[in-house]
């Protein structure tokens, strides 16, 4: 009897599965790399296919983070003044307290170790860089005076001990970008104030223990800070050599090269750095249209003994402002901030009774102003003339005013 024909259907889907012997055979040859894979994944297999499960790492919960990490969404370690993420991005690290919420600089990045740190502060190249295209050519009215800025006071700034000065640098520029870019104002103030605050301490201590090693460096410093004064532009109750209360921040800090001079004498100057030797022998062109001064300062002169409580020292004062006049107009000046040199070399006791608002010294710092009006063509002067003008119009009694009619004359100013 013949048995039945029987027919097998083989399933597709499992003619290219190979089987157990062959599956042994492959496992045989295969690599040890091969088979280590193989047997992980065998593993995750039996584990469901979804993996092993990774367990968190358990931390403390804490709300008391700082701003930036918590904008960030990010585990602050909370280290004080500054945490570990802060400093590596380097930003300035703010914490949200009570006592903080009214001061200080909010997002504004940090110094750190100056240009150089271990990321790029983008901020303080942008600042380097204006610095060295624009803000450095305002600061003196000769191309060689410009490249004295540019290199000579750039290269002192980069020296590790004098940080305190590129951050002066950073601050002016600051404010001079803050001026020609109107729309981001409040962004470039801040960094103004951030580098401000960063060099005001350390030049403070050099100013302290002057020598001639530091000594080019604090005075460019006190230079700079003059700048920074005039940059932030007219401040109420303040008019720069007095102040509504008697005394000026601005004059002290004026006054400190004059000190700093003295206290290490000339002759330690570095020649690299001493001043206006980068545009000796250059002179300020002869103004076109001279003021007729002569007149009017010579009228004050014999006006001011009947007012004055120190006849001698107001005379010699506006003897020395006469001839400030004569250098300015007949092209004697190499620089138009050679004009403050009037202020410098006022003694103490005439800006003293300056600053306690005597009229005849009032009345001779009012025809100062007549020169500083001419500087109004740089930014960091803008608005300062009227301002000044202002202020002494404002103390002055009445019976004084009439003698400012030639001076308000000059620079423009209405009276209120």
């Amino acid at each position: 009897m013949e048995r039945p024909e029987i027919t097998v259907w083989e399933d597709s889907s499992l003619s290219n599965t190979p089987s157990v012997e062959s599956r042994s055979d492959a496992y045989l040859v295969a690599s040890p790399v091969d088979r280590e894979r193989e047997s992980r994944e065998s593993s995750l297999e039996k584990g469901g296919g979804n993996g092993a499960k990774i367990k968190r790492r358990a931390h403390r919960k804490s709300r008391l983070g700082c701003a930036n990490c918590k904008t960030r969404r990010i585990k602050c370690d909370e280290r004080r003044p500054e945490c570990t993420n802060c400093i590596k991005r380097q930003v300035r690290c703010k914490y949200i307290t009570a006592d903080s919420k009214s001061s200080g600089l909010m997002n504004c990045e940090s110094h750190a170790d100056g240009l150089g740190g271990s990321s790029l502060n983008f901020a303080d190249i942008e600042l380097m860089y204006h610095w060295t295209t624009s803000t450095c050519h305002s600061l003196s009215a000769w191309s060689s005076g410009a490249a004295y800025w540019r290199h000579n006071i750039t290269e002192m700034g980069f020296l590790p001990e004098n940080r305190h000065l590129l951050s002066l640098i950073l601050c002016l520029t600051a404010l001079h970008l803050a001026q020609s870019r109107p729309t981001l104002a409040t962004r470039y103030t801040a960094l103004a104030d951030h580098h401000y605050a960063l060099a005001l301490p350390s030049v403070t201590s050099e100013l302290s223990h002057i020598s001639p090693e530091n000594c080019d460096a604090v005075l460019t410093s006190v230079q700079l800070i003059c700048f920074i004064t005039w940059a932030r532009g007219p401040q109420p109750g303040e008019y720069l050599a007095f102040g509504d209360s008697g005394r000026s921040e601005w004059l002290i800090m004026f006054r400190g090269i004059r000190t700093t001079l003295e206290s290490v004498g000339r002759r330690f100057w570095g020649k690299k750095h001493a001043l206006n030797t980068h545009t000796k022998g250059q002179l300020l062109p002869p103004h076109p249209n001279p003021p007729a001064f002569d007149e009017p300062l010579l009228e004050l002169r014999a006006h001011i003994p009947r007012i004055s409580k120190n006849t001698e020292q107001d005379l010699d004062a506006l003897d020395n402002l006469l001839k400030r006049y004569r250098d300015r107009y007949t092209g004697e000046e190499g620089e138009y901030h050679i004009t403050f040199s009037w202020l410098y070399r006022m003694g103490d006791a005439f800006l003293s009774t300056l600053q306690q608002h005597d009229p005849a010294p009032l009345l001779i710092y009012a025809h100062f102003v007549v020169l500083i009006n001419d500087m109004e063509r740089f930014w960091y002067m803008k608005g300062w003339t009227h301002h000044v003008m202002g202020g002494i119009y404002s103390i002055l009694p009445d019976e004084h005013r009439i003698w400012m009619r030639w001076a308000i004359a000059q620079v423009g100013w209405i009276p209120p």
